[in-house]
């Protein structure tokens, strides 16, 4: 397929895919681009920033252990999962760039194409899908900032007497995994790698989900426009009604390919999410509950951040997955409630199948596994709450 030229897009366009542009385009995983030489370096420098950030705190985690606080331990362990799991993020959308293309070329299309009464049920769904990606990606370098600018040198001595000047800490882990030996050189150079390394997974590992979140609620306004058109089969000419129903079957093939498309790139993807996401909350949970006893208010606002951050995303693709699988279903009624019983007996046996077609019902899934819908969330709460509730058991001091 081929990629709709930047210079086409309008206003409302550049208003409800803007966002999601610019991160594609910073990640690399934009599909518009994709077919140059800078996306593919981006990402490879992505994947590779996160790969030696993850392959370094675990060899750290392994060969030191929790020499220092629970919290550090818990951070490292942390952007662990997330590096690992940021990396599945950019690299999948990359392999499955002709469904990605596929998908962000209908958006386009869909936004140059747009009438008055079609404009303003897309501008409600960008709408929100801008505010999700603009409240997620604040709140992901709300967490991400302070664990780099709070271990500066320079701003460590300005609320901790330090008697030893050369006391160094790095972005990530306890102080303990640093080595006082090494020179200036090294310890900037690390200092530096995984700040850099950090910011990374800020963007990728929540802004990948808020740009899922986006396109994906574009797809549910289509599905919900496509019901309302029905209601333009009331006329007297049976071949206006065979055309536009003829219409309405392609446009409806097209919309199910693009959520076909969602479920082919994106189940692998949730699987994993729902695994290191349940993980994540439990040990934030832990380190939440510790750092009350401490008092330590600028960790305590993380910690909360990071927690609603990852319920966030689970609910997100619970929503996405809950609305497209609702639109779909509509349809059905949509349909059974257009003047069909004053149709040619052709156009009935038609409607019959189309009927048919919408039963067929939709999910998107954990790994073709768990549907992702809001009854499912729910029972991931629970799980996760009873799963937190045996793991703050076995980190508990005993007696």
């Amino acid at each position: 397929m081929e990629a709709l030229r930047t210079d086409t897009w309008s206003p409302d366009t550049t208003y409800a895919l803007g966002y999601y542009r610019l991160l594609g385009r910073s990640l690399g995983i934009w599909p518009l681009d994709s077919a140059r030489f800078a996306p593919t370096a981006k990402i490879s420098f992505v994947i590779l920033t996160q790969l030696w950030m993850s392959t370094t705190l675990t060899k750290k985690l392994l060969s030191n252990g929790n020499c220092g606080s629970v919290t550090d331990t818990v951070d490292a362990l942390s952007l662990v999962f997330c590096g690992f799991l940021t990396v599945m993020k950019v690299a999948i959308p990359r392999v499955h760039r002709e469904d990605f293309l596929a998908v962000v070329n209908s958006a386009v299309n869909d936004w140059s194409m747009a009438t008055t009464k079609s404009r303003l049920v897309m501008i409600k769904y960008a709408q929100m899908g801008r505010l999700v990606f603009v409240v997620q990606m604040c709140g992901a370098y709300a967490v991400g900032f302070p664990l780099v600018f709070l271990r500066l040198p320079i701003f460590r001595g300005l609320w901790n007497d330090l008697e030893n000047e050369t006391f160094r800490e790095l972005p990530i882990g306890p102080s303990c995994w640093v080595s006082q030996d090494q020179s200036s050189y090294q310890y900037w150079g690390e200092f530096i790698l995984q700040s850099v390394a950090l910011f990374i997974v800020c963007t990728a590992y929540i802004g990948c989900d808020a740009y899922f979140f986006g396109i994906a609620m574009h797809v549910c306004g289509q599905f919900k426009l496509l019901g309302e058109n029905l209601e333009n089969l009331e006329t007297r000419d049976d071949q206006e009604k065979r055309r536009k129903i003829q219409g309405f079957v392609r446009r409806h093939n097209h919309l199910l390919q693009l959520v076909y498309n969602f479920e082919e790139m994106y189940h692998v993807i949730i699987l994993a999410q729902v695994g290191v996401d349940t993980l994540l909350i439990c040990i934030s949970g832990i380190a939440l509950l510790m750092s009350l006893d401490s008092g330590d208010a600028v960790l305590i606002s993380c910690l909360i951040i990071r927690i609603y951050l990852v319920y966030v995303q689970l609910f997100m693709y619970s929503y996405v997955g809950e609305n497209l699988s609702s639109y779909a279903e509509t349809l059905a009624i949509n349909v059974y409630n257009s003047p069909w019983y004053d149709m040619p007996q052709d156009i009935i046996k038609d409607i019959k199948f189309i009927i048919m077609r919408t039963n067929y019902r939709f999910n998107l899934t954990a790994g073709k596994l768990y549907s992702m819908n809001i009854e499912n969330f729910r029972t991931m709460v629970t799980k996760i709450a009873s799963f937190f509730s045996v793991l703050r058991l076995v980190f508990q001091e005993s007696p």
